[in-house]
């Protein structure tokens, strides 16, 4: 049956953080499946250079996002931010975190980063 070890619970709810309960075995393993693949392109996407902490990688994230929103005039909402990088074809990826940050109003592009690193974390 493959790799028998166990995981954390708390793992296994971090990945399982936004299933629509009730929910069958089956659709807890998609959602799973769709969760690896989601992490899996969003590490695709970052600088090929070895990475120390979490933070790093969360940092090295939004900067990357960051660069979809040039020339985005601010303040800005975050689905003003959606949009704008929609527009700039950013990666998949991207576009989902901008739309996983607090809906708020935005000051200008390190505020942004600020809330795509933390939200990563």
């Amino acid at each position: 049956m493959g790799d028998t070890k166990l995981i954390s619970p708390a793992l296994l709810q971090r990945h399982l953080h936004k299933v629509d309960y009730p929910a069958t075995r089956d659709e807890l393993i998609a959602h799973a499946r769709s969760e690896c693949e989601r992490v899996i392109s969003a590490l695709e996407q970052l600088p090929d250079r070895q990475y120390s902490r979490p933070t790093e990688v969360s940092k090295a994230f939004a900067e990357l996002a960051s660069e979809y929103l040039s020339g985005m005039s601010y303040p800005a909402r975050r689905d003003d931010l959606v949009s704008h990088a929609q527009r700039q074809n950013a990666a998949k990826p991207v576009i989902e975190a901008l739309k996983r940050i607090p809906d708020r109003e935005y000051d200008g592009p390190e505020a942004v980063k600020e809330a795509i690193a933390e939200e990563e974390e």
